[in-house]
Order: C-alpha cells, then structure tokens, then sequence
C-alpha cells in the first residue's frame, strides 16, 4: 500500500492542537507483539506475475556490504530473524517469511543508550535484472519498520552495478538519479510506523529503470539508532495502465483528525467530516474521478448509498492539501484529497460502516485494478462511552499493549493518557480502562498493583511544564484485583460526577506497579493512525511523549449509576487520614482504631524510604528527602490506603 506525506486532516488537528506539543518527541517504546487481522488490501504479486521477483529463500541472489568508514552494521538474510535490541518491534509477518526475509536491526546495533554512529547499510541485487521491454515498471515488496528521529530508507536503482551514490538522513529523493526515498512522512517521525503488519509498498521506478537492459536495485538503510526495517518477497511489476488507489478513509466528528472508535450520541455534534486520500499509481492520467460512500449499520441495512457529495484538493506549493480542485482530473503519480462535513445521518445508538470507493472515467468496479479503491472505516455512536479505541468496533484490528514495564523508569507513576473533545457540556463519571488480559491469552498485567484515574486540561500536558498534580479531577488508589485481571477492564469512578463544559481534555490512568512487582498492560488500538497526540504517555522524571495511537483508556458520561467495579467501604477507610497535601515536610498519620499498621513511603521511582510500624497517630518528617511526590500506603490485614502526598 503506497503512502504519502501529507494528509489535509492531520494538517487541520496540528494547526489547532499546537499549544499542547510544544517538545513531545516520541520516546521509543517497546513494541509488544500485537493482536490483529490482516487489513492489507494491496495483495502481493506471485512470482508468475512478476517480471523479477526473490523471497529471500536463496541469500546469495543478493550481495550484503556497508560503509566500513560510517559503521559495522550488516543486514541480515534468512529465516527466524528478529529484532533484538532495546525496544523490539514485532517480526514481519510476511506470508512466506518461512522461506527467510531481511532485516537490518539498527536498535540493537545503538545499544540500550542509543549509538552516535550515522549508519549506513545496503543488499543489492546480485544480477542484473532486463528491463528493455518494459518502459513502466514498479518495485513491490512486503515490509514491516517503525521509524525514529534520524533515519531514512532508500531504494536505488543503477544501471550499471557500479556507480551508487554516498546516502544520509539528510539527502533528498531524485528519481533521474535512480534514488528514491521509501517512507516519506514516516522516517524521522519519532514512533510512526506501518500500518499492517506486513505492508505490501510500491515504488514506481520507471524514471531510472523503465527500459533499462541491465537494472541493479538496492535497499539502503541510513541512520542513528533507529528500530528495524524488515523486507520480504521483492517483485518488479509492469505499472498498470489504470489504477487509482485510495490510501485510506476518514470520519471524524471533531473534523481535526481523531477517528473515534465510540461516540456518545450527544458528543456527535451538528456535522462529521468524511474523506479520503487518492493516488494515481497508473499511467494514464484519470479524469471524471470521484469518491463515493455508502453508509450502513451492523445488519448491512443502508443508511446512505452513493453518497458524492465530496470536495476533491490538491496538493499546495507548501506540500499540504488546501488547492480546491472541480475538474475531477488526476495527472499519475498525482495525489488528491477528498472531504466532505456533513450532519451524520443517524445518531441511533449502534456499529457503523462506511464505505469508500474511488472510480473513473477509465477504471470502475471490475476493473483488473479495482481491488484498492475501496476503504472501510466503522465507528460506534453509544449511550454514555466515548472511546477514542476501536476494541470490539472494528472487524479488522491491530493491538498491542503498553504499560509499567514498556520503559526502564515506568514502573511507578507511569501514565497513559486519552485526548477527548467534548461538544456539549456534560458529566463524566468515570473511567473504563482495558487491560491486556482482555485479548492476550498470556497477560503481563498482575493483580496488585494500583491505579488513579484523572482528568486533565489539554494545555497542561506538555512536554516543557507537565505537573503530574494538575489534575481537573482524580480519584483515590484503586487496587487492581485478580476480579479486575480475569474481566480485563477497570470501570473506576471519581467520587462524585465530574461537570466539563465544551473543550479538550486528556483521559488520564496513572499506574503503580511496586518496581514490577504487579505491573499493569493497557491495550493500544494501532488499527487506525491517529494524530500524534491523540495519546500521549508520561514517564516519572523525565516528559510527556506523543504516542499516536488509541490508547484504551475510555470516558464514562452521565452520573455512573449502576456502573462501575469500585468496592471500598469509605467507613473503614475513614479511620485512616494521611494529611496535609501538600506539605512543607511533615505529615500526620491519624488512625481512630489504634490497631497494629505498616506504614511504607516511596518516591516516585518506587524505592521505599521509609518502611515502619504504628498503632498511633504519628507525624512523618519527609522534609530531608527533598520535594517531590511519595506515596504513603498505611495497612493492615484488614485495610490498605494509600495516599499522594506533594512536598514543596
């Protein structure tokens, strides 16, 4: 599947989300192997359809070398090869990867701290490859790469075997010159990867190789500690003569970028943004083109059908989408975005499909190309949950997890956070927060660990200033219960509804997990790109990162009568006050019972500094550990509370 580097929607959500992404750099993750169906919709091409092709069965049909001068780092070929650096992303999952693949693992490469090297690394085709008969060709392989901050991908074409130009990060694609650049808009941002897992890509190289009698191709990894770049299944094909493509599909009800997975129906607002992006990967040029949709519900019953009504734009001197086009005319190689906002036809409570289909005067439905001018996009409108996940909405997903033990210093004080828009005011009554045992047969979530849930002000999470005390709202400790494991979600209130007036807020968990001890995993819905900080994470003593995905930490509307799994008896708990918050150092300790408790404080890294026993109220002097935030957990056999307490 072809991607591009502009997308006029995610445009629209920097321009108005720019005040709260001032310096969050995504910070490399550890990648969980992920939970998903295929979405690929670009089949890859048999060997019989293909003029060259190489599943990477044979290692010696292609020739491994690097910069001696620039660095030491090799690809490798062959079977059961897999990312093993500091954050491993997941291996390909190519259709034939038993026959072997390539990898070039630049995590591992760097180190747990990260390399200085800028490394440059290739495999070239060890034959030439006859092209003469063919003025149109395009390069086909499956692929599967997360990118970070300095990096970029190559593929070069020479006709000669012999000449090959010198390659960094910072060098610009020039197609004349046979070089042309693999995943523009993806490498150098900080965490976007891949859509699917694999992803079949195209690169029309005909400029450099259509005609050609002797083609050489090569893949061409430059960078500094990135991830890992996978490839499989290499095939050259002759370019279609038709062929538009539609990239992917939009709804949006903020109109900003978001792709909702559940909506309440009184957040849809009077209008939802609909679009998609196009490509003109044939050679002919394409006039009458036009986006359609069709709407239905979960039985198939149409809401809309064949709904045209769509503004198609191209591409401005500044790279972004804002030309208004009428003509309805794409030269090749052209990419086109169509939008339309228009008041959502039903607020019916109920799954959602839309359907996209892009067409032409030259290619329409049974064309031989037509299989990827169609897009599917689903979404949920509920009674009270606003989830930006699209768990159990979406037929084909791809999830993983993130939690206390994705980074070194996460393990206490870790937080995930949900971006929501709030188009009337409502109340929130809580949170509802999926836990990896929800779909992972093997979870790495333990009862035992603790949790508090918040709301926070969008302008407060930022990477130069975040708080983690600037809260709207936010509950007390929550304990996770093995009850809590085996259901594979929290449903946690605030003590009373929280009242938000229209606006932008974060849906925050904040997740303790005594250094490991009892970690806790949230799914993370990577089905559909979202923008960066549509979630964002937050790491103890070091800054907010954006994380891009739809991290399962959902909103809970109305009062919550009925609802929820907090079980605490506020009598017992009462006999116990740790206080005041915040403090200059000293804290008391009051307990009414004078019962037999363990009193343990610990900073925010999860070391213990004080570990006693009382069975009378007592003042605690935390003055000499500096400021900062500790919790105080108090217990007994019969109770544990445990308090955040600030120091300033």
């Amino acid at each position: 599947m072809k991607k591009f580097t502009i997308s006029m929607i995610i445009f629209c959500f920097c321009i108005g989300f720019s005040f709260a992404q001032t310096n969050n750099i995504q910070q490399k993750s550890q990648q969980e192997i992920s939970i998903k169906t295929n979405t690929n919709t670009i089949e890859a091409r048999s060997g019989s359809d293909c003029i060259f092709s190489d599943d990477f069965s044979d290692s010696s049909t292609w020739v491994i070398d690097h910069d001696a001068d620039a660095c030491s780092l090799d690809w490798e070929i062959g079977t059961g090869l897999e990312a093993a650096g500091f954050y491993p992303i997941s291996t390909i999952e190519s259709t034939t990867a038993s026959n072997g693949y390539a990898m070039v693992d630049s995590d591992l490469y760097g180190g747990e701290e990260g390399g200085t090297e800028v490394e440059d690394s290739w495999f070239t085709t060890a034959s030439a490859i006859d092209l003469s008969n063919y003025p149109n060709v395009v390069l086909e392989f499956e692929t599967w790469y997360r990118s970070w901050t300095y990096e970029k991908c190559w593929v070069v074409v020479s006709t000669d075997g012999v000449t090959w130009p010198e390659l960094t990060p910072d060098d610009e694609a020039n197609p004349s010159a046979g070089i042309y650049e693999v995943f523009p808009g993806i490498s150098g941002e900080g965490g976007a990867q891949l859509d699917t897992n694999p992803t079949t890509w195209r690169i029309n190289i005909s400029e450099a190789a259509g005609g050609q009698q002797q083609v050489w191709i090569r893949f061409h990894w430059t960078g500094t500690w990135g991830y890992t770049w996978f490839v499989d299944d290499v095939c050259v094909i002759e370019q279609p003569a038709d062929d538009l493509v539609l990239n992917y599909g939009v709804v949006s009800h903020t109109g900003t970028g978001e792709e909702y997975g559940r909506i309440p129906k009184d957040q849809v607002g009077s209008s939802m943004a609909f679009g998609g992006e196009v490509f003109n990967f044939g050679v002919n040029n394409q006039s009458g083109v036009t986006l359609s949709m069709d709407m239905s519900d979960s039985d198939g019953n149409p809401i809309t059908t064949g709904e045209t009504g769509f503004t198609m734009y191209s591409v401005d001197g500044d790279g972004y989408y804002s030309v208004e086009e009428t003509d309805g005319y794409i030269d090749a190689d052209e990419s086109v975005y169509f939008e339309m906002s228009t008041t959502i036809p039903t607020t019916e409570i109920g799954i959602y499909v839309n359907d996209f289909t892009i067409s032409s005067d030259a290619e329409m439905d049974g064309s031989e190309n037509f299989g990827n001018n169609m897009q599917t996009r689903e979404f949920s409108i509920t009674e009270d949950v606003y989830s930006l996940d699209g768990i159990d909405v979406y037929s084909d997903y791809d999830v993983t997890r993130m939690g206390t033990g994705s980074f070194t210093d996460g393990t206490d004080g870790f937080m995930i956070m949900t971006y929501y828009e709030i188009d009337q005011s409502t109340e929130v009554a809580g949170l509802e927060i999926v836990l990896d045992s929800y779909m992972y047969t093997e979870p790495l979530s333990a009862a035992g660990g603790e949790v508090i849930i918040s709301l926070r002000d969008t302008a407060d999470v930022n990477a130069e200033t975040f708080n983690p005390s600037a809260t709207i709202v936010e509950s007390d400790f929550y304990m996770v219960s093995q009850a809590d494991i085996d259901a594979g979600m929290l449903q946690i209130e605030f003590d009373s509804p929280e009242s938000l007036p229209a606006g932008a807020y974060y849906a925050c968990v904040e997740m303790y997990s005594n250094n490991n001890q009892a970690d806790i995993y949230i799914l993370d819905d990577e089905t559909i790109p979202q923008p960066g900080m549509a979630s964002t994470i937050y790491i103890p003593g070091d800054q907010v990162y954006s994380n891009g995905t739809a991290a399962a930490v959902r909103l809970k509307l109305g009062n919550g009568e009925n609802w929820g799994n907090i079980d605490i008896n506020e009598d017992v708990l009462s006999t116990v006050s740790v206080y005041p918050n915040p403090s200059n150092g000293l804290i008391n300790i009051n307990i009414e019972d004078n019962k037999d408790y363990s009193i343990e404080i610990t900073n925010i890294l999860g070391e213990i500094i004080i570990l006693k026993e009382i069975n009378s109220n007592s003042v605690i002097d935390l003055g000499m550990f500096g400021t900062g935030t500790y919790l105080v957990k108090v217990s007994n056999s019969e109770i544990s509370k445990t308090e955040r307490i600030v120091i300033e």
